[in-house]
C-alpha cells in the first residue's frame, strides 16, 4: 500500500483546491507578496501558505522564487500595458494634449486599481540590477519613448512648460502614486484610495492628472 500523506491523500496527488487553482491567482498572490515583502523578504513557502497550497505546486507550476517573481511581474505589468494600449488606440485622433492626458489618467488609475506595481517599481528601482533591467525594458522605457515623443511636440509648439518625460513620470509614479503606494501615510493625509472603489479610483486618477497639467500646461492650453 502506498504513503499517505496526513490529509488522506497520496502524495503528490493535489487536493481539490490546488487542482482548481488558476495560475493567474497563483500570480496575483505573488505579486502582492512581493510588493509588501520584496523579493529577498518573501518567500515560495509564504505565497503558498497565503493561497492555502502544498509549498510544492508553485515550483511544479511555475517554478522557483526567481522564476515566480519574473512570471508574476510580467502578469501584472501586461495588464497595465493592455490598458495603455487601449486607451491609446481610442485616443488616437485626439489632439496630443488631450491623448497625454487620457493616457495619465489611465495610468493613474491602473496603478490605483494594482498597488503593488508600484510598490515593486519603489523596491527594485532602489539599485540597479536584472530585476529593475527587466522592469526598466519592458515596461518602463516604452512609457518613457511614447511620452518623449509627445512632450517634445508639445515644448517645441511652445504648449508645455517643460519636455521632461521624466519629471511627468516621477510625477505620475510618486505624486499620483503617493496615495496608492503608501496607504498608510495617505490615510492619515485621508488620502487613502481603495483599489476596489472603482469610481474612487477614478475621481483620484482624474485629480491626479488635473494637478499634474495645471502645472505641464503654459497657461491657455487645456
Amino acid at each position: 500500500m502506498g504513503a499517505v500523506a496526513p490529509s488522506g491523500r497520496g502524495r503528490g496527488r493535489p487536493s481539490g483546491h490546488e487542482a482548481v487553482l488558476s495560475t493567474e491567482d497563483l500570480l496575483d498572490a505573488a505579486l502582492d507578496a512581493f510588493a509588501e515583502r520584496g523579493y529577498d523578504g518573501t518567500s515560495v513557502r509564504e505565497v503558498a501558505r497565503r493561497l492555502g497550497v502544498s509549498h510544492n505546486l508553485i515550483p511544479q507550476r511555475v517554478g522557483p522564487k526567481e522564476q515566480l517573481w519574473f512570471a508574476a511581474v510580467d502578469h501584472g505589468f501586461e495588464a497595465l500595458s493592455a490598458d495603455l494600449a487601449a486607451t491609446a488606440e481610442a485616443g488616437a485622433d485626439l489632439d496630443d494634449v488631450e491623448q497625454l492626458r487620457a493616457l495619465v489618467t489611465a495610468f493613474v488609475a491602473a496603478n490605483a486599481r494594482r498597488p503593488a506595481l508600484l510598490r515593486i517599481i519603489n523596491q527594485e528601482a532602489v539599485a540597479d540590477g536584472p530585476r529593475l533591467d527587466h522592469l526598466f525594458v519592458r515596461y518602463i522605457d516604452p512609457v518613457r519613448q511614447y511620452g518623449a515623443d509627445v512632450l517634445a511636440r508639445l515644448e517645441a509648439e511652445g504648449r508645455v512648460r517643460s519636455g521632461s518625460v521624466g519629471l511627468v513620470y516621477f510625477l505620475m509614479t510618486h505624486g499620483a502614486g503617493g496615495p496608492v503606494a503608501l496607504p498608510g501615510l495617505a490615510a492619515r493625509f485621508g488620502e487613502a484610495v481603495d483599489p476596489a472603489d472603482e469610481e474612487a479610483v477614478q475621481r483620484h486618477a482624474e485629480a491626479a492628472t488635473a494637478a499634474i497639467f495645471d502645472g505641464l500646461l503654459v497657461p491657455g492650453d487645456n
